[in-house]
């Protein structure tokens, strides 16, 4: 690993912030707690490092195990001793490095093993400075960057620290965190008094400050783990709180843009891959609000081919509605047939085709700005281009060339079927749109109408009207069987999960949900702890879903997403988790779809498959975890290109791509044709 300026973000840089907390931990123990620090005493919990120190090494009160361990722990010191106590106190503090960066790899998505530590160097090897400098890094908004402390995610978190810092007890230091990250400030004070008898330790813990809720720096809610001290107990380093403040006051300017000792790249992807989880949010808020009937029957088309996130409206969902209206009228199917799930591929496409559309709009029409600051800028604004193009001007960058150039280029990066029309259209349309159709575009609090729908295509159809079909070479025989056997396992698919659905429903109390739309299935999920070859003989048995459903009668009312996890067995499909979840809130981890690269969203406070034991399993081995998770979830970036799924929406009016596509595979392999996967 490289080194900046002396190694200030190295391990052993950050392994010496630790060594000074034990430092000044041990000034304050008495000499016989020793041997307790070095087994329990990590640095990492939900107070200071010092008094993380101080606690956890109070956790060892005797118990019949502790009296068998006593021995050992008193071989051990005495071992230490004799090699040096300075070599003991710089194990416990690699122990504790090790224990914060799996805490920060597991608890935020998409940050590797080296990220986590130049965090944790720049807070000095403080857990809760770290966590608040990744949010603020990340530019994460409050209903992002708060976390409930009962949570799934923060308890496997804590469970990896223990593990990966080789903490005796793991079970039982994540419990006694998450019961005092839970309680009262009266109870907290009695529950810390509770774990040692010693008379001078439970002094100590009388003084530690508590975890006050009321006193969130920033007004966030009070269950935000970044937040939970008061400024000005988030540490008793003065360097951190002067970092702090300069953040808080000029978040642009964030450390991350030093010369940093690893990859940048790997950097580059974790930024936008968050990116690609806020558009994700968009479009399920955007599938939302179509009819039933129109997305069921035409629309699902237009959405997955051409419903991209940019365009002349000023914000993304009612930019995804109009292009997928547009298309649909414009370049109409030779055929419509009826859908109750969106291809999980084909839309993951679409969302990272639109954020390359989203970057290059930015670089192209103002040409000083990096890529990189490009993506910085749409993370503030949210994925909303014209608000990105707002910040980007208050930044002083100066606009160049056409706004025409600029959306010709977005399109063609998106490999959007008609850029030079879709371009055309943009700069036209802002002179054409009624005041009716404007206004039912931006009411977000319900469910288009058909009607709405109607008036909103009739509109877009004035502007340019409908197009002539295209030039489409025709398919050869084999090329065409290989889109029959597609669309036939694409029907078969969506017979299977939608009966899974049905039965997921079903289990709900009441009933009474109708299904909209299945918008994401990850049909690989397999039992918790089994990772290998031999452990996967058998295949996935379960699978996670995201779905769409409204209340029947209620057809305007915007529908709910929930999540599912259901077995995949034909004849008697169990239903282990159905809940309802909201994309702008809950944000449960899940191994097994993040190394598929499906976007799944996930329960914030249930239990499935994937949500901890293989989180766990992995804590001793941090950069594989990581380095597995990017480079098997980066497929959600890596799907550009022409895919088997594509023949389900093969139209030989207008696919002259798609269809040179399937005669070159029937010509390099024509006795086993296949498309590109």
């Amino acid at each position: 690993m490289g080194r900046r300026r002396g190694g200030l973000l190295t391990p052993r840089a950050a392994e010496g912030h630790i060594s000074g907390y034990y430092r000044e931990a041990l000034v304050q123990l008495p000499a016989d707690e020793f041997p307790k620090l070095l087994t329990a005493g990590v640095c990492f919990g939900l107070l200071d490092p010092v008094s993380n120190i101080i606690v956890n090494t109070a956790m060892r009160a005797s118990s019949p195990r502790r009296k068998k361990r006593k021995r050992s722990e008193q071989q051990m010191i005495e071992e230490e001793e004799v090699v040096d106590k300075k070599e003991a106190l710089a194990l416990v503090a690699k122990r504790s490095l090790h224990g914060l960066v799996a805490f920060l790899v597991s608890y935020f998505r998409y940050l590797d093993s080296r990220e986590a530590l130049r965090y944790l160097c720049l807070a000095k090897a403080d857990l809760l400075v770290a966590v608040r400098l990744i949010h603020l890094d990340r530019f994460a908004m409050p209903s992002s960057s708060t976390t409930n402390h009962s949570s799934t995610r923060f308890n496997v978190a804590l469970k990896c620290a223990a593990v990966s810092g080789k903490h005796p007890c793991p079970d039982t230091f994540s419990a006694i965190w998450l019961s005092l990250a839970t309680s009262s400030p009266m109870d907290q004070r009695q529950q810390l008094i509770q774990l040692s008898s010693h008379p001078r330790i439970q002094e100590l813990l009388r003084k530690i400050p508590l975890v006050h809720p009321q006193s969130s720096p920033r007004k966030q809610p009070s269950n935000s783990l970044a937040t939970s001290l008061p400024m000005d107990q988030l540490s008793s380093r003065p360097r951190i709180q002067e970092l702090l403040d300069h953040l808080l006051s000029n978040p642009r300017k964030q450390p991350r843009k030093v010369d940093v000792p690893f990859q940048v790249a790997q950097l580059a992807w974790s930024r936008i891959f968050l990116l690609l989880d806020t558009i994700h949010c968009l479009y399920l808020k955007a599938i939302a609000r179509f009819p039933r009937g129109d997305l069921r029957m035409t629309h699902h088309r237009g959405l997955l081919k051409a419903g991209h996130c940019f365009g002349p409206m000023d914000d993304p969902v009612s930019n995804i509605i109009l292009n997928t209206i547009w298309y649909d009228t414009a370049f109409p199917p030779q055929e419509e047939f009826l859908a109750d799930m969106l291809l999980t591929q084909s839309l993951a496409r679409t969302q990272a085709r639109s954020a390359c559309g989203l970057i290059l709009f930015l670089c192209t029409r103002f040409p000083g700005l990096t890529t990189g600051a490009a993506v910085d800028f749409l993370l503030q604004a949210g994925a909303n281009l014209h608000d990105a193009i707002s910040r980007v001007q208050c930044e002083g960058h100066e606009a160049s060339g056409s706004l025409e150039e600029a959306y010709t280029k977005a399109a063609r990066a998106t490999w959007h079927p008609e850029p030079e029309a879709l371009a055309k259209l943009y700069t036209q349309l802002p002179h054409h749109l009624p005041a009716e159709v404007l206004s039912s575009l931006r009411t977000s609090d319900r469910s288009l109408t058909a009607e709405e729908v109607e008036t909103i295509s009739a509109s877009l159809h004035g502007v340019l009207g409908s197009q002539t079909p295209h030039r489409v070479p025709k398919l050869r025989p084999q090329a065409a069987r290989r889109v029959r056997h597609d669309r036939a396992r694409f029907s078969k698919d969506h017979l299977f999960f939608r009966r899974i659905v049905d039965n997921a429903l079903k289990s709900k109390d009441p009933p009474g949900y109708q299904l909209h739309v299945i918008c994401g299935v990850n049909e690989k999920v397999a039992d918790n702890g089994k990772h290998g070859y031999y452990d996967l003989k058998d295949g996935h048995p379960y699978c996670h879903i995201n779905f769409l459903a409204r209340p029947r009668g209620s057809p305007t009312a915007t529908p709910t997403l929930f999540f599912a996890e259901c077995s995949k067995d034909d004849d008697n499909t169990k239903v282990f988790c159905c809940c309802a979840v909201d994309p702008s809130k809950d944000d449960g981890r899940c191994c097994r779809c993040e190394k598929n690269g499906t976007p799944i969203v996930h329960p914030t406070f249930e239990r499935y498959r994937g949500c901890d034991t293989d989180f766990v399993d992995m804590a001793c081995e941090i950069t594989m975890m990581t380095d597995e998770l990017f480079s098997l979830g980066s497929s959600r970036t890596q799907v550009f290109w022409l895919k088997k799924q594509d023949s389900v929406y093969f139209d030989p009016r207008w696919d002259t791509e798609l269809a040179e596509y399937k005669n070159k595979a029937e010509d390099a392999d024509p006795e086993n044709s296949i498309c590109i996967i």
